[in-house]
């Protein structure tokens, strides 16, 4: 009986939050509120909304066009579209526009020249070092072992190349 007494007493024993605590909780709150007031008028306004979709139709053609001079001009009118909705409070979404690859064209040479001052480098090292990702460096490098230039050691991430 008196096991069940002190398991009782341990179950009801808790942590009391401060009254900082729970202001700053209560603050919170009310800031989540106004924020969903100023996007429910965000809603009403008309002109608002228009822009909202403006905004939207332009991400659209962001991620299908391929035209870098047309890619620019749509890029530079949604920094101004933007703007235009966070002077009236609203924090449009960001969008995340794909990079490009840093280099599709690898020198072999170089290539062949930083592996033989760095033997054993890991292929994202390489990638990093010569300012270009592993994608557009993995048929250069399959080249240099097919011509027997270069030697592997591990697999996958973990693959070392060595000069022979």
């Amino acid at each position: 009986m008196a096991k069940n007494n002190m398991m009782a007493t341990e179950e009801k024993t808790r942590t009391r939050r401060s009254e900082e605590q729970r202001i700053a909780e209560l603050e919170a709150k009310i800031a989540e509120l106004k924020a969903r007031a100023e996007a429910k008028k965000v809603k009403k306004d008309p002109s608002l909304r228009h822009i909202s979709a403006a905004l939207r139709s332009i991400d659209k053609a962001l991620s299908t066009i391929q035209d870098a001079a047309t890619k620019s001009v749509l890029s530079e009118a949604r920094t101004a579209l933007s703007a235009c909705l966070s002077l009236n409070g609203v924090t449009p979404k960001n969008v995340l526009i794909p990079r490009s690859r840093a280099s599709a064209n690898v020198d072999a040479a170089a290539l062949l020249a930083y592996v033989q001052e760095h033997p054993g480098a890991r292929g994202e090292t390489i990638a990093a070092a010569l300012g270009t990702d592993t994608k557009s460096m993995r048929p250069v490098m399959h080249r240099l072992i097919d011509d027997r230039k270069v030697k592997t050691k591990g697999e996958a991430r973990g693959m070392q190349y060595f000069l022979v």
